[in-house]
């Protein structure tokens, strides 16, 4: 979705007796005749108000006669184009409407009929003009403010058809249709945005703003509304969500709240084309970005989510950065964090859909365990993936299990970067002195299952099996599992976090160090360092929020209650090298986290996420939409503070990694080939779109010393916490 930016383009009022412009030409992208309602201000004195047709390089192609072409008492207040029929609606200071049709080739205007007049007992000025289109073969509507009520008129019998009265409780300051929507807009100055049937039922109300709504439009061929108010904000509304989803500060480089009333908002007039706020002191341009960019998209709802391998990832040699996406169709599909591309995938049945899954890259090998508790375990380098091991649980009423996690003790680079490059040639196969090369290796990668009695196991990579079994949160199930470079974490029914110490080359691998209450059991884990983010999920009392805890010395973190998310939790990961957590929400917002559980950013989504992980140590970040995995990029909400400290850490090399050959074709069904070939065929959306660049940008054409552009230190270096919607406003 888009986001909106600003920039300011001031008029200096009397230097050298004009009005400040871009310079140069337009040229082509704008259209070959302009309507002005008020002439006057835009010149020299002496020139008469009316009507105006310029050409492309602005200069005047024709101009209205006071008496000829209109009564000489009328001023023009606002007009309206209608391009298919060739006809020019204009609202009168004295309330009425006029109809005026192009001639010459639009080189002239001609006034068609008499104007009209508002019926008796309205009160208010005509405000605002705007088409509502009709079925097909029939001819468009216009819409007219009056006031508090709505005008409908004809425009083929030039009639009234139809009056609402009192559709706010003050005036109608501005309307707008959205054609997605198929619905009217309209914006009061008693706060509030309408959204109407065709009927004029009332659909939606939007109530957000605290002082007068002064301006609204809908961007082309979206379903979002921006609407200016005098409370200094500019707000977007998502009329399929039915919520706000971007809020910005209309005060910009120290404007006073009045110079900053906006009395008009423009839609873009194309792609690539801006946003215009108009004011008593310049022209605002609000460039529109995207918070996120598309990265992949899979055949079905992405649950599970994780990078692999595990953050902080190590600088030389270094692996290939991949997305383990578990998806509600049964399959896991490996992704290529950095391209989007489809590497592997495991093609499973709906009634093998994940509960967990872990996956080792320096030995590809992907382990998954299904809501029926069954274990699997399949070669990650070959495509599709194939099925090594499955392991049933045990009738009830044995333990069964619930949980998975892997822990990585990644201390020799070398010797992982070798490793994977040695079982990737030989397809997944190992040799015959796999035994003795992994006891000389010293990475270990220990499985470690949650069961519902509340017990741990660690697991043997090779064979799945139990080498060390250990009660953790007995009687209630393990909930959660997390893991540090030095340390697992662990929360069950019990209403307790642990924390243990693994000792990788021990057969006794897990050592209790520290155990901590909780009010409610805890869904979502994330370690970093020697403090501990616990999820906490209380759907009876909606209670949902994060809570921090720290070892030795280190206090217990708490943030303020109206920065807990407002919904279940779906989603929580941290990036070590910069030591921020972020938690994902069905309140379809993405919540940025300090390391001392201050918030830092809250970006707003128009859908809510699924699944988020940080891809890499410079904190972009992955979101699940559906199906569709999106990339958010760290120069969009990170403070300047961490930028520059982003600017101090060495790049990782980029390792190619494309996507696998399809090795065999004899153990798949019919459907699951037809999956594999549509999944090639949509899977990357980075490498189809090239790089994750903004869809709309600020025309070149405007580019110039006259566009203020604000510097850095601007409201991203505010100590509160800003929330940078989805859309979001930025600075050209």
């Amino acid at each position: 979705m888009p986001a909106l930016h600003p920039a300011t383009r001031k008029r200096r009022a009397g230097r050298k007796g004009k009005a400040a412009g871009p310079r140069g030409s337009y040229g082509a992208g704008w259209p070959c005749w302009a309507l002005l309602g008020a002439v006057g201000p835009l010149c020299r004195a002496g020139v008469p108000r009316g009507l105006a047709i310029l050409r492309p390089d602005l200069s005047l192609l024709w101009l209205s006669k006071p008496g000829a072409d209109r009564p000489p008492s009328d001023e023009t207040t606002c007009c309206l184009p209608v391009p298919d029929l060739g006809l020019l609606l204009v609202a009168q200071a004295s309330g009425g409407l006029a109809l005026w049709k192009f001639r010459s080739g639009g080189r002239r205007l001609v006034l068609r009929g008499s104007p009209l007049q508002p019926p008796a007992g309205l009160e208010g000025p005509l405000q605002r003009l705007a088409l509502w289109p009709a079925p097909p073969h029939c001819v468009p509507r216009c819409v007219a403010a009056y006031g508090s009520a709505a005008l409908t008129l004809d425009l083929r019998e030039w009639a009234l058809v139809d009056v609402r009265r009192d559709l706010h409780k003050t005036t109608i300051s501005d309307l707008a249709y959205c054609e997605d929507a198929e619905v009217m807009v309209t914006a009061s100055r008693d706060t509030t945005v309408k959204v109407w049937e065709a009927d004029w039922q009332i659909r939606m109300v939007f109530v957000g703003h605290t002082g007068p709504v002064t301006a609204m439009t809908v961007l082309p061929n979206t379903t979002l509304v921006v609407s200016a108010s005098q409370d200094g904000t500019l707000r977007t509304w998502d009329l399929q969500a039915a919520a706000q989803v971007g809020e910005v500060s209309l005060c910009y480089w120290c404007q006073d709240a009045l110079s900053a009333r906006v009395n008009r908002l423009l839609a873009p007039a194309g792609p690539g084309w801006p946003v215009l706020s108009l004011c008593a002191t310049g022209v605002g341009l609000w460039c529109l970005r995207e918070l996120h960019s598309p990265l992949a998209q899979l055949p079905a709802p992405v649950l599970h989510l994780q990078v692999a391998p595990p953050l902080p990832a190590p600088e030389y040699p270094s692996l290939p950065a991949r997305l383990v996406c578990a998806c509600a169709d049964g399959s896991v599909y490996l992704v290529s964090a950095v391209t989007g591309r489809l590497v592997s995938a495991l093609l499973l049945e709906p009634e093998d859909l994940a509960a967990s899954v872990a996956y080792c890259l320096p030995r590809e090998a992907l382990w998954l365990l299904t809501r029926a508790g069954h274990l699997v375990l399949a070669n990650a380098a070959r495509c599709p993936m194939r099925v090594l091991y499955r392991s049933r649980p045990p009738p009830p009423p044995a333990p069964q299990p619930c949980c998975l996690h892997l822990y990585s003790h990644l201390t020799d680079p070398r010797a992982a970067f070798a490793s994977w490059e040695a079982v990737r040639e030989r397809g997944g196969e190992p040799r015959h002195s796999a035994a003795s090369w992994a006891w000389k290796n010293k990475n270990r990668y220990l499985l470690v299952v949650g069961y519902s009695d509340g017990s741990l196991s660690v697991l043997e990579g090779p064979t799945s099996k139990a080498v060390f079994h250990t009660e953790a949160h007995s009687p209630g199930p393990v909930t959660a599992i997390a893991s540090t470079c030095s340390s697992i974490v662990t929360s069950g029914g019990d209403l307790t976090v642990k924390m243990w110490r693994v000792f990788p080359y021990a057969e006794e691998s897990l050592s209790l160090l520290r155990t901590f209450s909780c009010c409610h059991p805890g869904a979502w884990l994330c370690a970093l360092g020697r403090r501990v983010t616990v999820g906490f999920e209380a759907p009876e009392s909606a209670t949902y929020g994060l809570v921090q805890f720290g070892l030795g010395s280190e206090r217990r973190c708490d943030h303020r209650p109206q920065d807990d998310p407002l919904d279940h939790i779906t989603g929580l990961c941290c990036c070590p090298t910069l030591k921020l957590y972020a938690c994902s929400s069905l309140d379809c917002t993405v919540r940025i986290w300090t390391a001392d559980n201050r918030l830092l950013r809250l970006l707003q989504l128009g859908g809510a996420p699924q699944a988020l992980a940080f891809c890499n140590n410079s904190g972009d970040l992955v979101l699940a939409l559906g199906s569709h995995l999106c990339l958010v990029s760290h120069k969009l909400y990170l403070p300047t503070s961490y930028l520059v400290k982003k600017l101090c850490m060495k790049e990782p090399d980029v390792v190619d990694d494309p996507p696998l050959p399809l090795t065999s074709k004899e153990p798949l069904t019919s459907v699951q080939l037809q999956r594999l070939a549509t999944l090639h065929g949509v899977a990357s959306l980075r490498s189809a779109r090239g790089s994750a660049r903004p869809s709309w940008r600020l025309p070149p054409a405007l580019w110039g010393q006259e566009l203020c552009v604000p510097g850095a230190s601007g409201a991203a270096l505010c100590a509160e916490p800003i929330p940078i919607p989805l859309p979001r406003f930025h600075c050209c």
